[in-house]
């Protein structure tokens, strides 16, 4: 596997999930549940989280686990993704968002956002990307619509100021 590759996939991973943050910010800033015309959140799912990004996120994640290591590396070579009965044993929200990416794939997310987000999120934190924890707390501002939510996903966004145009 290409240094290259993974770096690309790593790039991906962050882009998308800084993306979906963002606009969950967005919609948790204005109070809306209307969701923007070019949103991600109006995208299939497959299309934002493609089956090799999902194989790379296990990769990640599998750590001893020959299995399921092979399969994912397999995953990210031919576009597919692992076999979900392997995944519970490493973390149970790889198994709900691999189950999620199989069944609902061509839903758009925003469809699908309470089968895919919170598990997104967990896999995305545990894999060590700080922009996990960053979209579960944007999506928990939009479903929940507390102050302390909104004002913690403002504070992330001060970090990132080119990422947080709307």
């Amino acid at each position: 596997m290409s240094i290259v590759v993974l770096y690309t996939l790593d790039i991906k991973i962050r882009r998308i999930l800084r993306g979906l943050a963002a606009e969950f910010a967005y919609l948790a800033i204005i109070g809306s549940s209307v969701i923007p015309p070019r949103s991600l959140l109006r995208r299939r799912l497959i299309k934002v989280i493609p089956p090799e990004l999902f194989s790379y996120l296990v990769v990640r994640i599998a750590g001893d686990n020959l299995n399921v290591f092979t399969n994912s590396i397999l995953g990210i070579r031919l576009g597919g993704i692992p076999k979900c009965d392997l995944l519970t044993e490493v973390l149970p929200e790889l198994y709900q968002l691999c189950l999620a990416l199989k069944k609902n794939g061509h839903e758009p997310i925003y469809k699908v956002a309470r089968d895919v987000i919170i598990p997104l999120a967990v896999v995305a934190s545990v894999a060590g990307y700080e922009e996990g924890d960053i979209l579960l707390t944007s999506y928990r501002a939009v479903s929940v619509r507390r102050d302390g939510d909104i004002f913690t996903v403002m504070r992330y966004f001060k970090k990132w100021y080119i990422i947080a145009r709307f």
